[in-house]
């Protein structure tokens, strides 16, 4: 009798591997073959205090916020991706802005708003229940569109003061190496070469995988899923360079074009 049930154990395990293995197959295939781009525009909107982002130290150089700057011009991204054939859905995780500009830019681009109950607060992944963060509710509304990849639209800053010597990347999942290594690339070819200085320095790729650092636990999530996803944290808004080129509006839309021809040239190579 034992060797029976041994017998049996053996084979219940064997068969949760295949079928494991069935379901990676799967959702790898799913990722290869979608049509669909996901943008996320970053951290969200507070009716009395604006954008809860990233901002420029001052007015000295631009007076710039992430997540204002993407609502206003993330339809240029999706114009780039949706000219190459390919659809585009665009979330943030908050509510819509009540600045009634940024509102209306917003419904221009179809973004729509995840309308997180507590916009700040920590919450589980339904795909991926281990992975838990601020603003996940994104990550698994951008999972819903089964999409070939996530892209969140971001920008950084690491003080409250202007450093010239700060150098930006794409951060991006294991799975997203081949996109970041894609966007990365435009943006140094197309801006960072040109006009927009970075002290000579090409657009870096991090890979994040430690869910405690920020934005770690949204690219865990999509890795799971086998969905390549990125952070664009390619300017840095505490640089006067880079708030300098972002200030002036056909600069901005540059920008948000080269994201998309990143985007795009993923696409195209997979």
């Amino acid at each position: 009798m034992k060797g029976i049930f041994k017998t049996a154990a053996l084979l219940l395990a064997a068969g949760g591997l295949l079928l494991q293995g069935c379901t990676q197959q799967r959702l790898r295939a799913q990722a290869r073959e979608s049509q669909t781009v996901v943008l996320d525009i970053g951290h969200y909107y507070h009716p009395q205090r604006g954008g809860q982002g990233a901002r420029t130290p001052d007015a000295r150089y631009g007076n710039i916020e992430e997540c204002e700057f993407w609502y206003k011009y993330c339809i240029y991204t999706k114009r780039v991706i949706e000219q190459a054939g390919y659809t585009c859905a665009i979330c943030n995780r908050g509510a819509a802005p009540a600045d009634a500009r940024l509102a209306e830019y917003g419904r221009r681009a179809g973004v729509y708003q995840v309308n997180t109950p507590e916009v700040t607060g920590v919450y589980r992944s339904k795909y991926h229940p281990n992975r838990m963060a601020v603003g996940i509710l994104s990550a698994d509304y951008a999972l819903d569109q089964k999409p070939g990849c996530v892209v969140f639209l971001h920008h950084n800053s690491n003080s409250d003061n202007w450093q010239v010597y700060n150098n930006g990347a794409i951060y991006c999942n294991k799975a997203g190496t081949a996109l970041a290594a894609s966007m990365a690339g435009e943006i140094t070819d197309s801006l960072f070469a040109k006009d927009l200085k970075n002290n000579g320095v090409p657009c870096g790729i991090i890979i994040r995988d430690n869910g405690r650092l920020g934005g770690g636990d949204w690219l865990n999530t999509c890795n799971e899923h086998y969905v390549p996803a990125a952070i664009t944290e390619a300017v840095f808004l505490s640089n006067p360079d880079h708030a300098k080129f972002l200030g002036n509006e056909q600069n901005a839309i540059r920008y948000a074009e080269a994201v998309g021809r990143g985007i795009v040239k993923y696409m195209q190579s997979r």
